[in-house]
This record gives structure tokens, sequence and C-alpha cells, in this order.
């Protein structure tokens, strides 16, 4: 199992319990980020992940101690 922080910007905060900006979570060794996502049910609300100032794959597999951020589609006019 590895342990990792995960922070959901924005209105992706309704996805984690209480609303809270960000959480840890622990999972399986080998996780992608779309598996953080499916889990999260943030599939169809979610744009982009980062970790740290860096946008990454869906594919990239997570290891100990990342932090995992959120962002929603953006909007305006």
């Amino acid at each position: 199992m590895i342990r990792i922080e995960v922070t959901m910007h924005g209105n992706l905060r309704r996805f984690l319990p209480g609303g809270v900006a960000s959480t840890h979570l622990e999972l399986p060794e080998g996780t992608t980020v779309a598996e953080v996502i499916e889990r999260l049910q943030g599939q169809h609300d979610i744009w982009v992940a980062s970790i740290g100032d860096e946008a990454v794959p869906l594919s990239t597999r997570l290891h100990e101690g990342v932090a995992l951020d959120f962002f929603p589609h953006l909007e305006g006019g």
C-alpha cells in the first residue's frame, strides 16, 4: 500500500467527504491517476491532474508520498 495526498481545487471539493480541500488516501502499489479519479467518481468533472507544478497523464503510476492535485474544467465568458 502507498499513501498519497489528494487536493481538489474549486468545485471538485464536493467529491471529498465534508467538502474538504484535501485528504490522504491509501492505495494499492501501482495505482494510476485514472484509478484515483474513478475511485473519487470524478470522471466527468476533472479536467487536469498535476504532481507538483507539472500536468501528468492519467496513466501515471503513483508512488508513496505523492501530492496529487485535480483541477476542474475552466469556465468563463
